[in-house]
């Protein structure tokens, strides 16, 4: 069965997007909670005039992204003050909370879902590279420097 996508769907495709599911899959789920619509003639020419408000509203929100980024890259560097133990390792860890938590000081809107750490919780002390990606397509890093109280 063909449907139209309203709304990102994981492993089907974006908004906007004409994909084939299962009928039961489409009939039991993604009609009933505003997820697809059928794909007939008549929906896809009245989906088309909608294609291009959505496509303006995903460009707002990739601007929107791209201004936070720009803002969030003039920090440069965060330091976060921790107990260290012998060998510079760290009491526990530094992870996602602790980083938000630190730039909503600095007066900044972040959530914690847009930031990312490459190599796991930070358990040393150190300079670690830390990625913040308000949008799957803007992505910049910044430097976390961990210090001893």
């Amino acid at each position: 069965m063909e449907i139209i996508l309203l709304s990102k769907i994981h492993k089907l495709g974006d908004s906007g997007k004409i994909v084939n599911v299962k009928s039961g899959y489409a009939r039991n789920f993604l009609i009933p909670t505003g997820k697809a619509i059928l794909a007939n003639k008549k929906n896809i020419k009245s989906f088309e005039a909608q294609r291009l408000a959505l496509e303006q509203e995903n460009i707002n929100k990739i601007l929107t992204a791209q201004e936070r980024a720009e803002k969030i890259k003039q920090i440069n560097s965060i330091t976060i003050k921790s107990k260290v133990g012998k060998a510079g390792k760290i009491f526990g860890s530094v992870g996602v909370r602790n980083i938000v938590k630190e730039i909503i000081l600095l007066g900044f809107k972040i959530n914690k879902k847009e930031i990312r750490l490459p190599h796991g919780l930070l358990r040393k002390v150190g300079s670690h590279r830390v990625i913040f990606q308000p949008h799957k397509k803007v992505c910049i890093d910044f430097t976390v420097n961990i210090v001893s109280k």
